[in-house]
């Protein structure tokens, strides 16, 4: 953190944040262009300021996210940029918004399977977007009578840009 042992308790607090009607933050926040960006149990991803500690924007998925969040490359002082936020949600939706004001760019869900989740951190490549697919058929499979392990996981690619499904 940048300082010794002996002066952590010289520290103080200088803000909190608790995340409403939400029983847990699961997902690893990320920083850039002068916020922090992270998801909660609820479905409501936050973009706060990273000096005032004050909301910019929410955006409500439909979902719990609980993966981490991917932020497009952000320059210092590169005011024309519109950086995208990326991420996924517990019932397998694959989101795209504008990192500056949270509006919805595009929203997937690549696989029509019910138990489709989205665990891990998408990763952009160029102008991709690679999403790998998951499943809580883990839960399912408790029932004797489910016929277990239908799905096999796997990774969709995107137009980071357009949400179109490559493949």
């Amino acid at each position: 953190a940048g300082f010794a042992r002996a002066e952590a308790p010289k520290r103080a607090l200088k803000g909190r944040f608790a995340c409403p009607d939400a029983i847990r933050a699961r997902s690893q926040p990320v920083t850039g262009g002068g916020a922090l960006f992270m998801g909660s149990h609820d479905g409501t991803v936050y973009a706060l300021d990273a000096r005032s500690g004050c909301v910019r924007w929410t955006f409500k998925a439909a979902a719990e996210v609980r993966a981490g969040i991917l932020l497009d490359g952000w320059a210092a002082g590169d005011t024309g940029a519109r950086p995208g936020v990326y991420f996924g949600d517990l019932t397998g939706n694959v989101y795209a918004l504008d990192a500056q004001s949270g509006e919805l760019r595009w929203r997937d869900r690549p696989d029509d399977h019910h138990s489709l989740t989205i665990t891990a951190s998408p990763v952009r490549f160029e102008d991709r977007l690679y999403v790998a697919l998951s499943s809580l058929e883990v839960t399912a499979a408790a029932d004797p009578a489910y016929a277990c392990c239908t799905f096999r996981g796997g990774v969709a690619a995107y137009d980071a840009a357009t949400g179109k499904r490559l493949w």
